[in-house]
């Protein structure tokens, strides 16, 4: 899963419905979940 955001909505979606829909809407990755369990176990110590 990929969090998205169009800068007024953001949601999680797969990597396929960004890839084939929510790209051409304008939407950008904010984080994906490989990259993001790293960020939370460091960020929650």
């Amino acid at each position: 899963m990929v969090k998205i955001t169009n800068g007024t909505v953001t949601t999680e979606v797969t990597q396929g419905a960004y890839d084939t829909f929510y790209k051409e809407q304008g939407f950008v990755i904010v984080s994906d979940e490989n990259e993001n369990i790293e960020w939370e176990e460091e960020e929650n110590g």
